[in-house]
């Protein structure tokens, strides 16, 4: 009977051992996913937004990394802008910030739209299913 008791407790440690290296492959695998988002989050604000790049680059300290760091992006941001290929954000930021600034009574919605909007949401007045 005693054997019995010490082969469970064996497989309970050998458990806890497989369960924190799962944990810590997760773990590891969650932050390789974040680094590859950051990396490519950094080729897009290079690529689409140079003139936002200077901007954060210019806020770096003083020395040798940084005054090249601050070099190549200025010189990337006038090579995008040469080319015109820093349209599009500009086209975005105008739209994204005339709709910010929109009023509601600039939004033309006619009655019949906002029934049918109403209709589709339902009425508030429901309770929720899980309630």
């Amino acid at each position: 009977m005693l054997d019995l008791i010490d082969i469970t407790n064996d497989d309970a440690g050998d458990d806890v051992e497989y369960a924190a290296w799962k944990i810590e492959g997760e773990t590891q695998a969650r932050v390789g996913q974040f680094v590859r988002v950051m990396w490519i989050s950094l080729a897009i604000l290079a690529v689409f937004n140079s003139a936002q790049l200077v901007n954060v680059v210019n806020g770096f300290g003083v020395g040798p990394v940084q005054d090249t760091i601050v070099a190549v992006t200025a010189t990337w941001n006038e090579q995008m802008e040469r080319n015109k290929l820093d349209q599009p954000v500009a086209v975005i930021r105008n739209t994204v910030l005339r709709l910010h600034d929109l009023q509601w009574s600039e939004l033309h919605v006619s009655l019949e739209q906002a029934r049918n909007a109403q209709t589709l949401q339902g009425p508030l007045d429901t309770p929720s299913p899980a309630g």
